[in-house]
């Protein structure tokens, strides 16, 4: 993968390279099982000079995983949702912690992949209904 296409997929995805570099550190335990390191710094580095080898295996994974995310989460915030009212609000949150607190089966999950499918979500229901679905923020934890 080059460094070009690493950027811009971690860009499409909607997480900054630390978010990116958490999800991909979840995701690389659960395949190998191991105490991965990465950080931030790293994806910064590798979108400047290509991933090494051993994290370039898991990074397709990686986006996949991100992505199927997204699309089966938008799914199930719709099917709640529906059918939509007047005033029906989908929840983003403001950073992981607080995501985490409400959401604990996604520990080690980006907030931020919620905040996208939560506005799929919100748009199927515009689409569909002409209802315009408003995100209510939760309050930061801390």
């Amino acid at each position: 993968m080059t460094p070009i296409e690493l950027a811009t997929r971690r860009r499409v995805t909607g997480l900054t390279s630390g978010e990116f570099a958490k999800l991909f550190v979840t995701l690389e335990r659960k395949v190998d099982g191991e105490s991965a390191q990465w950080d931030a710094s790293d994806v910064e580095s590798w979108e400047i000079v290509g991933p090494p080898v051993v994290a370039e295996q898991h990074l397709n994974d990686a986006f996949a995983a991100a992505n199927e995310f997204v699309a089966t989460l938008a799914k199930r915030l719709y099917r709640t949702a529906m059918p939509a009212q007047e005033g029906t609000a989908l929840t983003a949150f403001p950073d992981d912690l607080t995501f985490w607190s409400a959401q604990p089966d996604f520990g080690g999950i980006p907030h931020a992949l919620w905040n996208i499918a939560a506005l799929q979500a919100a748009e199927w229901i515009r689409q569909e209904t002409g209802i315009i679905c408003e995100l209510h923020a939760r309050e930061p934890l801390v």
